[in-house]
């Protein structure tokens, strides 16, 4: 049990060194025209970041033992790891609009958002800013998907 810390820290560094490379080759625009990869690329910096301040604190704690998370918090991550990876799965047949409102909802649900109606606006709002933020300002091409005219 005494590894799981450096290993988890290991295999985060790892992800977001992966993460950062593919991000990279997104172009990335000009400081007056950010391109599409602007975003990705600072996302993969900053757990870049992260992945090296956990594997030093990891080394300089040499944490002796562990505490498992308790059974909600693991049902919450499993959740959450499904929702994602049915996103990433989706994305490409359903479209960005239909499987990040979907994303968002069951996010929203999982940590504790009560009201459906309140659920379904937040969803409704973040769906919208998050494709305005990306299709429009940034320019990345997201999946149509259903919406496709083929």
């Amino acid at each position: 049990m005494r590894q799981l810390p450096l290993a988890t820290a290991l295999a985060f560094l790892a992800g977001s060194i992966l993460f950062l490379v593919q991000a990279a080759r997104i172009p990335l625009g000009s400081t007056e025209q950010p391109g599409p990869g602007l975003f990705p690329v600072l996302v993969g910096a900053f757990l870049l970041a992260v992945g090296v301040a956990f594997l030093l604190q990891c080394l300089r704690e040499g944490r002796a033992a562990v505490a498992l998370p308790a059974a909600g918090a693991r049902r919450r991550v499993g959740v959450v790891g499904v929702a994602l990876s049915a996103f990433c799965l989706l994305l490409p047949w359903v479209g960005y609009t239909v499987t990040a409102l979907g994303l968002v909802i069951v996010l929203l649900r999982v940590f504790g958002m009560a009201r459906w109606t309140l659920t379904a606006a937040v969803a409704i709002v973040a769906t919208a800013a998050s494709y305005y933020l990306f299709a429009v300002i940034l320019g990345v091409p997201l999946p149509a998907g259903l919406w496709s005219h083929r």
